[in-house]
């Protein structure tokens, strides 16, 4: 189905050949129509300066060997910018782009959580101690720990077992 693609870049170095197709089949089937869905379902604008027509062209000009340096990911990237950026923002470690769970468990869903993760109901299900659970839920509530994703996971176990368990037939 994709074969032309890849035998554009025969010839090429792997490097290239790996960043050719990732141009042409991961960025415009995944990554851009995932961005594309979701900022249209929140009226964002978004743009992805880094995929301007002018600045792909001149990478794909870039000899490979300079591509990739070891396991230095974006290294001329990196080194352009060296003089621009503080070292701690060049060399820190890749973040992914989440959800303001906190915030929605914190303001959005806090009745839900109150609701759905009461001591009187984590002592019937018998699971989870509700002592601990409080403790989590407030914490995270007054900002001392991030819980949010321990939070999350009891909820989803507790919707679960209601749909699943409890509501079997």
């Amino acid at each position: 189905k994709h074969e032309h693609f890849f035998n554009r870049v025969k010839s090429e170095h792997w490097i290239n050949q790996m960043l050719y197709i990732d141009t042409k089949l991961f960025l415009p089937c995944l990554n851009l129509a995932y961005t594309d869905k979701t900022s249209m379902a929140t009226s964002l604008e978004v743009r992805v300066p880094y995929l301007d027509h002018e600045l792909v062209e001149l990478s794909a000009r870039i000899p490979a060997e300079l591509k990739l340096r070891g396991f230095t990911r974006k290294y001329i990237l990196k080194r352009a910018l060296n003089s621009v950026l503080p070292s701690s923002i060049i060399n820190r470690k890749k973040a992914g782009f989440s959800a303001p769970l906190r915030a929605w468990l914190r303001r959005d869903f806090a009745e839900l959580v109150a609701d759905l993760l009461s001591p009187s109901r984590l002592r019937s299900r018998g699971f989870f101690d509700p002592s601990e659970v409080k403790r989590v839920i407030d914490a995270n509530n007054q900002g001392r720990e991030d819980n949010s994703l321990k939070i999350f996971q009891l909820l989803s176990f507790e919707i679960w077992y209601q749909q699943f368990i409890e509501n079997r037939n």
